[in-house]
Formats: structure tokens, C-alpha cells, sequence
């Protein structure tokens, strides 16, 4: 990603941030409060200094109940339940399209970004970091998720078991609430297809992102330095 997308990045995140504070009537120590995120973090964010991390996301967006959508195109606020009707919507996302979000480790491209308040959300995971590397942290975040390797091969850790190797055509469905990790095992990095479901994304209701930025990782309270922040 370069410089001025990353600054136009932190710039759009920071603002849809204070937008929905403001909405909400909280001021940042009670977004702290209820979200978990440090106060020193929020304001770095709203003033376009960081950026956050996935896992930081699904925080920010479990403790506001709001999707998570709405950091990047912010829609209103209003709490209602949404129509339980069909409303023969769909999106569309061509090779090389989608928002693409780029840290030291991970590649992320996710797909029909222009879709809110979904229970799915594809990304397309390209993975450097590496299994021979030490891994000092996992992710974990509520709801399902499902790996597919297209490229390479990868080692997925999890917290209660074993590492599973696997390799173009293999597949993994796991709780996303379990720690877990995916680690490149080849020379060349792997590309994986990541499916995260949540049965509450309709409901305003954060669950599943779509956008990590780690072009920031110093200066977190929980930096992105570690190699296992993210599998999602």
C-alpha cells in the first residue's frame, strides 16, 4: 500500500470513527469503557495517526454494536432491526478489485466490500509470515470462518490442537472464537480463500470486518508485531 493510500486510509477510518462516537453520545474514555480499546489508541486513530488491526475492529465493533462497514462508509445509526424481507441485493468483485489492506505479514484483498450488514465476508489472504518464525500470538474473534488454500502451503495453529498442514485444494473450518494462526510453510508465500460468518452480522452487530490495516504497528497497545494477529 503506498504512503498517501495509507494516509487516505487512517484519514477516512479516523473520521468514521468520530462520526460514530458522536452518534452514539459517548466521549472517548466511555468508548475505552465499553470497547476495551485504549483511550491513547482511539485518539491516534480519529486524529489519522494508526490505524488498527483486525482483532482491534472486532472489538471496537462488538463493543459499539454497530457493523463493521460502518468504519469505512459510515451509514446511520438508528438500532432498528432490519427487514427480515428478500431484498435480491448482491455484489460483484472482478480480479484485482476489492479493498486491499497490506502489513508486513499478511495481504488481505477483501471481496464485495460494498455490501454492509452481511453475514459473510470473503478476503482473499496472501500469507508471508512464516511457520520456522516464533509465534507469539493468535488470533480469536467470535463467530466461524472457513480456509481454503489456492497457493503454497500453510501450517494453521490453534489453541487445542495439533498444528494441520495444508496444501492447494485442502480446507479447514473452524470456531473463530479458538485461538488460531495460519503460517506459510513453503518457499514462496501462500494465498488462501478466508470465509468468516457470524450469525449476528444483520443486527448492527459487529462480527466480521472489512479492513486491517497494519501499516501501523508500532505504538499500539497491542502491537501487530506479532506474526499471529491475524488468520481472518
Amino acid at each position: 500500500m503506498s504512503v498517501a493510500r495509507t494516509a487516505r486510509h487512517k484519514a477516512r477510518l479516523g473520521h468514521a470513527l468520530r462520526t460514530i462516537r458522536s452518534r452514539l453520545g459517548l466521549t472517548l474514555a466511555e468508548t475505552s469503557a465499553r470497547t476495551g480499546v485504549a483511550i491513547s489508541t482511539l485518539s491516534k486513530v480519529e486524529n489519522g495517526q494508526m490505524s488498527l488491526t483486525y482483532d482491534k475492529l472486532v472489538q471496537l465493533s462488538e463493543g459499539l454494536e454497530i457493523d463493521i462497514s460502518t468504519f469505512f462508509d459510515p451509514i446511520p445509526i438508528n438500532g432498528e432491526r432490519p427487514d427480515l424481507q428478500p431484498t435480491a441485493r448482491r455484489s460483484l468483485t472482478r480480479r484485482g478489485e476489492g479493498l486491499l489492506v497490506e502489513t508486513p505479514n499478511y495481504d488481505y484483498r477483501y471481496l464485495c466490500t460494498d455490501l454492509s450488514r452481511k453475514g459473510m465476508v470473503p478476503i482473499l489472504i496472501t500469507i508471508r509470515a512464516r511457520a520456522t518464525e516464533q509465534l507469539t500470538a493468535f488470533s480469536s474473534h467470535s463467530g466461524e470462518e472457513f480456509i481454503h488454500v489456492l497457493r503454497g502451503s500453510i501450517e494453521v495453529r490453534t489453541e487445542f490442537y495439533e498444528p494441520t498442514g495444508l496444501g492447494p485444494g485442502d480446507s479447514l473450518y473452524i470456531d473463530s472464537r479458538m485461538k488460531h494462526a495460519s503460517l506459510s510453510t513453503g518457499r514462496q508465500s501462500a494465498t488462501v480463500l478466508n470465509i468468516c460468518w457470524s450469525p449476528h452480522a444483520g443486527h448492527f452487530r459487529m462480527l466480521y470486518e472489512l479492513a486491517l490495516s497494519g501499516a501501523d504497528r508500532a505504538g499500539s497497545a497491542n502491537s501487530d508485531r506479532s506474526i499471529g494477529g491475524v488468520s481472518a
